[in-house]
């Protein structure tokens, strides 16, 4: 309960910076109010991403190489945890082939989630968690479990996907998210983290 309370006081610390990014991103670059609301979306699912998995930020860098790197050793035993990373990750098997035409097979979108799940696990070296090759595996699944249910619900992604997405916005996006979060995301989050300690609600659930 903690893990998702902390997760949303970092997400709306980002929210902060990533809302009037997308706005003047839509208003010079992408020029289409339609994917731009799509992006923003992407953009808050993917700052809760690193919300939830622990991303390091410039505040906090600590060198762990704890490291697990036999697949499925220990899989059974955390069960639960792999059910919720793969859970984490059918959002983005979903968002990238309804916002860009490029993901529209599965080699393409399989190959993002693995290096997505890539990217985040060598950031978790800068972290206390481990780094764990289970974690690529059950969030790729997650990537190509997202990837067919939108698949089908879209009927070939021939529904609700807006048009004219490119590669350089998929960049921009997820370079802005990442610099949000490591650099600007602290200096919002412990001000938050203040007000929420020094309220009575607080003082309450405590």
């Amino acid at each position: 309960m903690y893990r998702i309370f902390s997760a949303l006081i970092s997400l709306t610390a980002a929210a902060v910076f990533l809302l009037p990014l997308m706005c003047i991103y839509g208003a010079c670059i992408f020029r289409s109010l339609r994917r731009t609301l799509w992006y923003a979306v992407f953009s808050f699912y993917l700052a809760a991403v690193l919300c939830l998995v622990g991303f390091p930020d410039i505040t906090c860098l600590t060198v762990d190489f704890t490291v697990n790197a036999v697949p499925l050793a220990g899989l059974a035993a955390d069960f639960s945890n792999a059910c919720l990373n793969i859970l984490l990750f059918i959002p983005l098997g979903a968002f990238l082939p309804l916002l860009w035409e490029q993901f529209r097979n599965l080699k393409s979108t399989a190959a993002a989630g693995l290096c997505a799940s890539a990217f985040i696990e060598l950031a978790q070296i800068f972290t206390l968690r481990t780094t764990d090759v289970n974690d690529l595996i059950t969030n790729t699944l997650g990537t190509l479990v997202g990837f067919w249910a939108v698949r089908v619900l879209t009927k070939g992604f021939a529904r609700f996907a807006p048009a004219g997405g490119q590669r350089r916005d998929l960049y921009l996006v997820c370079g802005t998210v990442i610099a949000v979060m490591f650099l600007l995301q602290p200096l919002t989050g412990s001000l938050l983290w203040n007000m929420v300690l020094e309220s009575p609600l607080w003082a309450t659930l405590s």
